[in-house]
């Protein structure tokens, strides 16, 4: 089904049951852009692998692991090695380690929004590996992981490009520590709450970083979308409807395609 759809550059996955097989029948989508991996727990490194070695021209990645530790740095190194024009990466309950940080820090040049919700593994020593690394990186979110105030002093001097900071749930980042980051980047804008609350707004006016769920702004282009969804979703007007029956024996719950609206790739393309 796939193979016979031409020019897809968006693929939402969420909330369904598609296997490393499913997801790597995706990699025939060459022109694919945006990738969202959303509470696919059957998906693991493979899946991702296969995808980022054939779509290199990946530029927003959003996953969301479940915690599940089936993807991590061998998949994340993957789209290091063949994705240099990634410019979004989003990861809820994903485990990176500096191994693929420095390799995305160090390949993916126009790396500019980054964010880690849940990840036990992004502490000081992944934040002071990003600051030396990320060089294009203009926004950085940070919730419910293991930083404390040393990885804010790294920011103090690295990301040279960086103009918002969110933090969110890190107990060990001070409001001391804040402080002493605001007064060495007043540029920067710094938000800081270690409190309990359910929700929390990702850069103020920017996006929405909820409990389990992280979203950048959308940036206007000149694509139409299309809507792939199940029969109890509901259709969108001025959308494609279609039908998807099947990916890999189980059914597809909610998947938006994106496609040019010439029917070529020679439209402009958002940041």
């Amino acid at each position: 089904m796939v193979q016979r759809v031409a020019k897809i550059v968006e693929i939402h996955l969420e909330r369904i049951q598609v296997s490393d097989f499913g997801i790597a029948s995706l990699s025939n989508c060459s022109d694919l852009e945006i990738l969202h991996l959303l509470k696919t727990p059957q998906c693991t490194n493979l899946g991702l692998v296969s995808v980022a070695e054939r779509c290199k021209l990946l530029r927003k990645l959003h996953i969301d692991g479940l915690k599940l530790n089936r993807i991590g740095d061998d998949g994340l190194i993957a789209v290091a090695k063949h994705c240099p024009n990634l410019q979004e990466l989003v990861l809820i309950g994903v485990n990176p380690t500096e191994s693929s940080l420095d390799l995305l820090g160090s390949n993916c040049g126009t790396l500019e929004r980054l964010a880690f919700c849940s990840s036990d593994t992004v502490g000081d020593p992944e934040i002071v590996c990003i600051a030396a690394r990320c060089m294009a990186l203009k926004k950085l979110c940070i919730k419910n992981c293991p930083v404390s105030d040393e990885g804010m002093r790294a920011l103090a001097s690295g990301c040279p490009n960086l103009v918002k900071l969110k933090v969110k749930k890190c107990g060990g980042v001070t409001s001391e520590g804040a402080h002493w980051l605001r007064e060495r980047r007043e540029s920067l804008a710094l938000n800081l709450d270690s409190g309990d609350q359910e929700q929390m707004d990702a850069f103020a006016s920017d996006g929405v970083v909820e409990e389990n769920h992280v979203e950048f702004p959308p940036v206007p282009s000149q694509t139409a979308r299309a809507s792939i969804a199940s029969s109890s979703g509901t259709s969108r007007s001025s959308s494609f409807k279609a039908r998807l029956g099947s990916l890999s024996g189980k059914s597809l719950m909610a998947c938006a395609f994106r496609r040019w609206s010439s029917g070529g790739g020679g439209g402009s393309k958002d940041s």
